[in-house]
Parts: structure tokens; sequence; C-alpha cells
């Protein structure tokens, strides 16, 4: 009786486990010879192993009550690569029965209908890849006309197959990845002439631009959360051209504009929603593109100080919006409070009393090996230009090896205004947000910034482009 019990016992715990495992996935492939399989999915430009499952006669078993699987493409391999990629949107507990001659096109699905219609889909194109598997064989034994009227056929095949499943089953994963592939048509754009009626070529690339910009998401849905977990060529690899070229040399007002736009059209979407907000916040709080500070702050006030970034935790939102705080009082605009420390004789030297057009701010030391060789380059500049633009700099030392200091000075020659930073009138340091030097602030007679952080190879070509009204920032 009580054997029977514990048995009783075992079935029922074993049936409850089953009932609250996250996910289940069967896996039987005929023939399967590896000893084991890996579980596991793309995410962004990567891919994740995330579980193991050991042959049992063939047999395959993937099961967590820990992790559940968000929608998107996952795959199982063997440790050699051996792989087959499955779709998981809704359904998260399912078999897979197939063969191992071939684990796509024999595939067989049980208990979900994301999975049934993706495999569907692969095998009807079988067909196609294996007539272009032919053609680029035989390409080499046929003429160029030939394998472009071949090859533009099966693409136009292809492209067809594409367009009838979106139709079919436009809510389904899939469509949302072979959309988000599709490239942005731009319309034909008149031609638009000048005031004296000849032809703007400069004004149609504009528009077209403008337009491309517009709509280079149309084809990806961003309140879609699987987008996430797919090959790098789905999205990945666009979002990041968005950023990295089409917005490149984009404003500081269009950067939000544009972030602000995509933000909400993913809110649908806590996943994507996250990322979002996340991802464009930390690429401009790394961005070496002078003036991009500002989307920063601004993404911070919008997002983590309002409450949207509901993921971080209460201190990991005040780390951030502190920093971005400080970071405002730094922006390009902003007025510097007036600094005063001491020279080497001892002699007081504040900002306020630089009665300059330009004045340059320099944190640096002389034992870091950057500012070694930044800071003579700094100097050639300011002896070659300090009439030019009625230039002067304040070189603010941030070390406490004064020895160093001095002897440096000496060596290079640095005829401008040389101050310990060790003595000042105010935490510089924190107010500065100094964490690596060197440090540089452009400013103009009233201590406003007009520019930052440039490397000593452009601060001729910046400080031109200031004075001549150029640099708009």
């Amino acid at each position: 009786m009580k054997k029977l019990i514990l048995i009783l016992s075992l079935a029922i715990l074993g049936s409850v486990q089953t009932l609250f495992a996250q996910y289940e996935i069967k896996l039987e492939i005929k023939d399967c010879k590896d000893s084991c399989l890996i579980l596991g999915h793309y995410y962004l430009d990567k891919t994740y192993a995330i579980d193991t499952a050991w042959n049992n006669k063939g047999k395959f078993m993937f099961k967590k009550q820990d992790k559940t699987l968000e929608s998107g493409i996952y795959f199982f391999s063997t440790t050699k690569g051996k792989f087959c990629e499955l779709m998981i949107d809704n359904d998260k507990k399912f078999s897979l029965k197939t063969d191992d001659s071939d684990w796509t096109y024999n595939i067989k699905v049980k208990g979900s209908e994301t999975a049934k219609i993706y495999y569907e889909y692969m095998k009807a194109n079988k067909p196609l890849n294996d007539s272009v598997s032919k053609l680029m064989k035989e390409k080499s034994t046929i003429t160029a006309e030939e394998y472009e009227r071949r090859n533009k056929a099966l693409q136009e095949y292809g492209d067809s197959l594409k367009t009838q499943f979106i139709e079919t089953y436009p809510q389904h994963l899939l469509s949302k990845v072979l959309k988000a592939t599709k490239a942005v048509v731009l319309p034909e754009f008149p031609v638009y002439n000048d005031e004296n009626g000849k032809p703007d070529s400069v004004e149609w690339s504009h528009r077209r631009w403008y337009y491309y910009k517009q709509h280079f998401f149309d084809n990806i849905d961003l309140s879609c959360s699987g987008l996430l977990r797919t090959p790098s060529g789905v999205f990945h690899r666009s979002y990041e051209y968005f950023w990295n070229n089409v917005m490149k040399y984009e404003s500081v007002d269009s950067v939000l504009v544009y972030a602000d736009l995509l933000i909400e059209k993913a809110k649908g979407s806590k996943a994507m929603s996250r990322y979002l907000m996340h991802n464009i916040t930390e690429r401009y709080l790394q961005s070496p593109i002078m003036g991009h500070d500002k989307d920063y702050v601004e993404m911070v006030k919008r997002y983590f100080k309002t409450g949207k970034a509901e993921w971080l935790s209460p201190s990991a939102i005040e780390t951030e919006v502190l920093r971005a705080e400080k970071w405002e009082n730094l922006l390009i605009g902003k007025t510097v409070p007036n600094l005063a420390c001491p020279d080497v004789n001892d002699q007081w030297h504040d900002l306020v009393t630089m009665n300059h057009k330009y004045k340059i701010l320099i944190f640096w030391s002389p034992d870091c090996g950057h500012c070694s060789t930044e800071i003579p380059k700094y100097h050639e500049f300011y002896k070659q230009y300090k009439e030019t633009y009625d230039l002067q700099v304040m070189a603010v030392n941030t070390e406490s090896d004064t020895v160093h200091w001095k002897k440096f000075i000496e060596e290079k020659q640095l005829s401008w205004v040389n101050v310990n930073g060790l003595v000042a009138n105010y935490d510089w340091r924190d107010y500065f947000d100094v964490v690596k030097t060197p440090a540089i602030y452009i400013l103009d007679r009233n201590n406003v910034i007009v520019a930052k952080n440039i490397q000593a190879d452009n601060i001729a070509k910046i400080m031109e482009l200031l004075d001549s009204g150029k640099l708009k920032l």
C-alpha cells in the first residue's frame, strides 16, 4: 500500500512539473546518432544556447520550468554545427518529428500552428532553392544573358511566394520577418526647378533622402518583439544602418524626433520598447559626435526620469538621472561657472578675468599617456592661432604629482596659463565629470560652451568653422 502511494505521488509530482513547465519541446529524429542537441535562439547579431537535450533512442526533450521562450526564430543543433531553425510565437509546448537525412524538409509538427505554417513555407520554397542551386552550378556554362534571365525569373517567383504568404498569414511572425527584409521603395520624384527655372538636383536629392528617412521603417513592424530574436539580416542590420548612416549627421533635435517616433511605433511590444529606449540612450551616451550628448540627456529625461524605463531598479534609474543632470550643465550653450586655480608660482587665475574672444579649458595630467601626445599638439595650435582668434588657454593639472607637472611644462615650454587643479574654488572634477583626460571645452568670452572634446588634430578646423559661423550645433 505504501509503495502504491509512493508511485501515485511521483506520478502526480511529474504531472505537476509538466503542468508548470514554462516550455516543453519534444523532438524525435529518426536514425539520429548524435548524443545531444542544443536549443538556441538569435538575438540581434548574436546567437545564444539556452538548453540541452540528450538522445534517448532518437528522442529529445527541451523543457524548463523557470524560463519562457519569447517570440522569435530558434534552432536546434548538434555540437558539430548541423542545425534546423524553428519559429516560436505563442505555442510553448509542442512536438516535432523528422528524419536525420533532412531535418527541415521532413519535419512534422504537432501542437504549434506557428511552427507548422513556418515549415510549410520552407517546404514550398524547396523547389525554388533547388533551382537556384542548379543555376549557380550552371552559371559558367551558360551565357550572361541566359543567367540573368533565369535568375530574374527565380527572384520573381520567390517574391510571389513571399507575397502570397504575407497575404494569407498577415499576422504570422514569418510575415513580419519577410516584410522586414524588403527595402524601402522610393516613388518617382518630379524634377524641381530653382528660382532661375533650371533643374535643381540638390533639392531633388534632398526630397528623396527625406522620404527615405521618413519611410525607412515602413516594412519593419516595431510592435513585433519577435524581430529582436531573428538573424541579424532581418532587423538588426537595418536598425544599425539607420542610426549609423542615415542619422549620422542629423541635428540633435532631428535625432530626438526619430527616437520618439520609433518608440511610439513599438508601444505594442514591451520588449521592443525596452530595447529601443535602452539602445538609443546608450548610443548617445557613447556618441563621439560633438553635441549629441544632448540626445542622451533628453532620452533620460523623457524615458527614465518619467518612470517609463520600468525594467530598471530605482537605484539604476537614479544613477542614470543623476549623470544626465550633471551632463546637462555641460551641454553646448551652457555657461561654465568661474573656475579659479593657482599657477606654478601660486598666482591665482580665473576664467572671468581671461577677457578673450575664445577660451579653451583643458583638464589634463602629465601622467596620462594620451595627454603626453595631445597636449603638445594643442600647444602648437595655441602658439599659431592665439592672435588670429584672440585666444587663451587655461590648462588644469588633474593629478597630485606637481613635480612631474612642472617638469612637463618646462620641457614642452607650455606658454599658456597652467594651473594646479588640486587647489580650486569649487569641485571641478565633479562638476565637469572628469573621468578621463584630456577633457577640453572651448568657451566664448562669457564662458559659454561653444564646442568640446575635440581631438588635437581637429581643433584648427573646428576653430575655423566656429569663428566663421559655419559650425551649427
